[in-house]
């Protein structure tokens, strides 16, 4: 991936994906029971819900602008 990243003059940033697939990426709450399954994601705080990848694509993609 990084030398398409440099091909393509892309930045390439690392980002600890721990914990991307629990956190709400509206309210940032943390809690395992926020993934309901494989595919659905319900944050137990602020009710929202996603798409389980669509929201840790979110976490990573916020991690990796504030780096």
């Amino acid at each position: 991936m990084e030398y398409k990243a440099k091909r393509a003059g892309v930045p390439l940033v690392s980002v600890d994906p721990a914990y991307t697939s629990r956190e709400c990426s509206q309210c940032h709450h943390i809690d395992r029971r926020n993934r309901r399954s494989q595919a659905t994601f319900a944050c137990r705080a602020c009710g929202v819900m996603m798409h389980a990848e669509d929201n840790a694509s979110h976490n990573i993609a916020r991690k990796g602008e504030s780096a």
